[in-house]
């Protein structure tokens, strides 16, 4: 499923771009984030809780930078299991100057697979559109705080 949108802040892009590409800073943004590990500069270990349906309990997640292109564009995907699921997850965010702050735009492509699938396409949909917007609101907020 692909979600998308776009938000502004008051930060200069190279502000914004420092935010992203630290894992401590993004993975403040994950929902309901359990314990991070970070592995190198360019990937991370995040475990977070999870409710899908009647399915709840943790999921793991590795989670890579890719196509850093400073100050305007990357991507971050995750891969993940838990719960008798898997999740994969590629976020592009393109970030540029507006207004003497930064236009977002972001786009998240999410695959869910195993229990978590089986439970319905309509339920699924709702979870990664309110999981994905919990994170934007978190990151937004993040982003706005430097």
């Amino acid at each position: 499923m692909r979600l998308e949108g776009s938000f502004s802040v008051p930060s200069h892009p190279s502000n914004v771009w420092r935010v992203l590409t630290d894992p401590n800073k993004l993975s403040r943004a994950i929902p309901d984030l359990k314990r991070l590990e970070l592995r190198d500069p360019q990937s991370f270990y995040a475990e977070f809780k999870l409710k899908v349906g009647l399915l709840s309990g943790t999921m793991n997640m590795l989670f890579r930078y890719t196509d850093l292109q400073e100050p305007g564009r990357l991507t971050v995907t995750g891969r993940g299991s838990g719960m008798q699921s898997t999740v994969d997850l590629k976020i592009d965010l393109d970030v540029s100057e507006e207004n003497g702050g930064s236009l977002v735009k972001w786009t998240a492509d999410v695959t869910v697979g195993g229990a978590a699938a089986s439970i319905g396409a309509r339920v699924i949909e709702d979870l990664a559109k309110t999981k994905v917007r919990e994170l934007i609101i978190n990151l937004r907020r993040i982003v706005s705080a430097r």
